[in-house]
């Protein structure tokens, strides 16, 4: 009964990072709720059958995650103090007590300005906890881990291949529906260019990943460069068919995003992957030099082929960054109203409102297009620190485990590319605010971070 449970539960998180793309990337209200229910029945259904019987090595996984565990509840204890009214009377927001004056009857007061934002933000981050959690624990085990890989190269392949169609063909549509915005850009299935672009930069490196896990063998044999592509033209680059074609399709649809940020921060992942390939010894030096030499021509070239969309991005970037900047201006100017407290956890559009300035007014800002500052502005500043340090601890946790494991290094270097990625992006735009996207970077970093917990039979 036990494996039967695993069994299901494992199958529904694949199908969930397979599915979650394609209603607009979840960015619509049913479909991140829909989203949320379904971790939350698998995380019951997990919790079920390690009551029936434990996994092995539970209590090395549990010891391992238990300080960002609990670093992650503390803010989520916090933001739950947010919600509750009348909780904290005295660091309540002053609105509360002014709209009980105005409409002359009592209302609980709050930290957060808009509760049922804070509570709908809350239901999606603990979901990408969730997620989190299940692809650690799946994820520990070899087949499970290979199952992940590939399916994520499949599943982000089949959305780029599907927006590259689109594109090509000229049709201005997500799915049956006409596109209201980012027309002449591709976004597979997603309504914001910026957030496919981090995902398909996400694609890109897992492809190049799974693409150096195959060859390996040949790899590590070692010899000069053409003794290795004697050896991989002997059968071994017939399987290495699917992650060549997510590479290439994922790679040219990261560049017809037109996303400056998003292009530039997946560079930035996979020249991360291959220093740590270099770094690493995966690969040898002659071929490890090679391959980033290569990998640079590429992009130029691709570049070169299908980026005049997106150079002609990078040319209006000087004015576009300038606003951006009074934005962030604006939004830490906004904050320090509040700095412990924040406004609430979810609630920037309404929270920011009373801060704009003629030169923003003229949109409406439903987001801070700075993932930081925008925790920040919500939870207040002891908030992102400690949303930061789990993220820092996990970080360091999946460096730290690729240079000690003797083997399966390339699930931790493509969490790490993957948090680069991410981490980067989130200084100019909100990619990880976006459901689906927030599921697969979570799905990949735990898919890592399971891999990384090791004991010394483990270490290299």
């Amino acid at each position: 009964m036990p494996e039967i449970l695993r069994q299901i539960v494992f199958i529904g998180l694949l199908a969930l990072i397979a599915l979650a793309p394609l209603p607009f990337g979840s960015n619509v209200p049913w479909a991140w709720s829909l989203m949320s229910l379904w971790v939350g029945v698998l995380i019951v259904l997990d919790a079920i059958a390690c009551l029936l019987s434990p996994p092995e090595g539970e209590r090395r996984f549990l010891k391992r995650i238990t300080i960002p565990l609990v670093l992650f509840f503390i803010v989520v204890g916090w933001i739950v103090v947010q919600a509750v009214p009348g909780i904290v009377p005295a660091i309540a927001h002053p609105i509360w007590s002014e709209a009980s004056a105005q409409l002359g009857i009592p209302l609980a007061p709050r930290v957060t300005i808009a509760p049922d934002l804070t509570w709908d933000a809350l239901m999606v981050l603990l979901a990408y906890a969730g997620a989190f959690w299940l692809s650690a624990r799946y994820g520990r085990k070899r087949e499970n881990a290979s199952i992940m890989l590939s399916f994520f190269v499949i599943v982000s392949t089949t959305y780029a291949i599907y927006g590259l169609v689109v594109f090509f063909g000229g049709w201005e549509t997500i799915l049956w529906y006409n596109k209201t915005a980012y027309r002449g850009d591709l976004t597979s299935t997603f309504i914001n260019r910026n957030s496919y672009a981090t995902y398909a930069a996400m694609g890109l490196v897992a492809s190049l990943l799974y693409l150096v896990k195959i060859l390996a063998r040949d790899l590590r044999g070692g010899g000069t460069v053409r003794q290795i592509m004697r050896n991989m033209m002997d059968g071994t680059l017939a399987r290495a068919w699917l992650p060549m074609v997510g590479i290439l399709s994922t790679g040219t649809a990261l560049m017809l995003t037109h996303s400056r940020a998003g292009f530039v921060s997946g560079m930035i992942g996979v020249f991360v992957v291959l220093v740590c390939l270099r770094i690493g010894k995966v690969i040898p030096a002659r071929f490890g030099n090679g391959l980033i030499a290569g990998i640079v021509l590429l992009a130029v070239g691709g570049f070169a082929i299908s980026g005049s969309g997106l150079e002609e991005r990078f040319g209006y970037l000087e004015s576009a960054q300038d606003m951006r900047m009074h934005l962030y201006e604006q939004v830490v100017g906004a904050a320090s109203q509040a700095p412990a407290v924040g406004f609430g956890y979810g609630s920037f559009e309404p929270g920011f409102r009373p801060f704009k300035d003629l030169r923003l007014s003229g949109l409406t800002w439903s987001l801070a297009h700075n993932s930081y500052l925008e925790f920040y502005f919500g939870t207040g500043i002891y908030g992102l620190v400690i949303i930061m340090c789990a993220f820092v601890c996990v970080f360091f946790g999946l460096v730290k485990g690729a240079f000690l494991r003797a083997h399966d290094t390339a699930y931790l270097i493509t969490a790490v590319s993957a948090l680069t990625i991410v981490g980067l992006h989130a200084l100019t735009d909100f990619s990880i605010q976006m459901p689906a996207m927030g599921a697969a970077f979570v799905f990949v970093v735990g898919l890592g971070f399971g891999k990384s917990i090791i004991d010394t039979k483990g270490r290299s």
